[in-house]
């Protein structure tokens, strides 16, 4: 499987010796960061697993919430180490081949949610991998003055806010509807949330302003989390897209550079704009809400 440690580490001891073989520095600097990366997340996710002690899918009980240090089999589920292996391999690689970075990624996805379909890990174990793996993997990769200046900044702007809502997307097409009580609560709230958001972004259209816009486009992104997934899962949604959507607002405000002369003759009427963007939430609330229980668990 590319989520196991032995194989990773043996493709990155291939890579920087055909590097050193063929006096290529990229293959070289790859097969080195590659195994830091791994070295480093063995010896964090060995310790974090047996400190958490969280029980495997097979070993836990829906009424009990079990925590704390252990050393015995099936008590080691957070986090997933796969995913972390996986996803830090894949942050180097896509570090130093940018061109293959979304089929490197796509690849990791799919460890992860394997690890879940299988019934080995949580959802929450996953996630938890990724953004371990994601963050060792690039430290690993970039150094620790250039992760900061350029890869932590895209992480924040882009990495994050794309994990959390695969995330919501995979968590809602592995967990069935709530209560019918329950699921009436939540598309009640889910749909004044984006009503209230569009009231705000057409605010906008009559008085621009950034914190209308940016205000609206949270309270959709609330809504539409709200109508379709855990309360909790909305407001991770809400603070990892926060930057991205402030981006996007300046653009949409014509304060950001060249690009947004290009939304404009795009969109040259602004209320056709908000009126697909109304169109395009509905859309994706209702297909959200088709996915719920979609994929099966197998257990073992």
């Amino acid at each position: 499987m590319p989520g196991q440690g032995e194989v990773l580490a043996g493709l990155f001891v291939l890579l920087g010796l055909t590097g050193w073989r063929l006096k290529n520095d990229l293959l070289k600097a790859l097969g080195i960061r590659g195994l830091l990366a791994l070295l480093c997340t063995t010896v964090v996710v060995q310790l974090l697993k047996h400190l958490v002690g969280r029980p495997r899918p097979r070993f836990a009980h829906a009424d009990e919430l079990t925590f704390g240090p252990s050393l015995a089999e099936g008590y080691d589920a957070f986090p997933s180490g796969h995913t972390v292996n996986a996803f830090a391999a894949a942050a180097v690689l896509a570090w130093f081949l940018p061109r293959f970075r979304v089929p490197i990624f796509l690849i990791a996805g799919l460890v992860g949610v394997s690890r879940v379909l299988r019934g080995s890990h949580f959802p929450t174990d996953v996630f938890a991998g990724v953004i371990f793996g994601v963050l060792v993997g690039s430290m690993a990769a970039a150094g620790i003055r250039r992760w900061r200046d350029e890869a932590l900044p895209a992480l924040i702007r882009t990495g994050i806010p794309i994990v959390v809502c695969v995330f919501l997307i995979v968590w809602v097409a592995l967990h069935a509807p709530p209560q019918r009580s329950e699921e009436h609560l939540h598309l009640m709230i889910g749909a004044m949330l984006i009503v209230g958001g569009m009231l705000l972004r057409v605010a906008s259209l009559i008085r621009p302003h950034a914190a209308l816009l940016t205000g609206g486009t949270v309270a959709l992104m609330l809504g539409m989390a709200v109508a379709v997934g855990p309360w909790w899962i909305a407001a991770m949604c809400a603070v990892s897209l926060l930057p991205m959507i402030r981006n996007a607002t300046s653009k949409e405000l014509g304060t950001g550079s060249g690009q947004s002369q290009e939304s404009v003759q795009v969109f040259p009427n602004p209320w056709v704009r908000e009126g697909l963007v109304a169109g395009a939430v509905v859309l994706t609330v209702i297909t959200m809400r088709a996915l719920q229980g979609l994929l099966p668990l197998i257990s073992g």
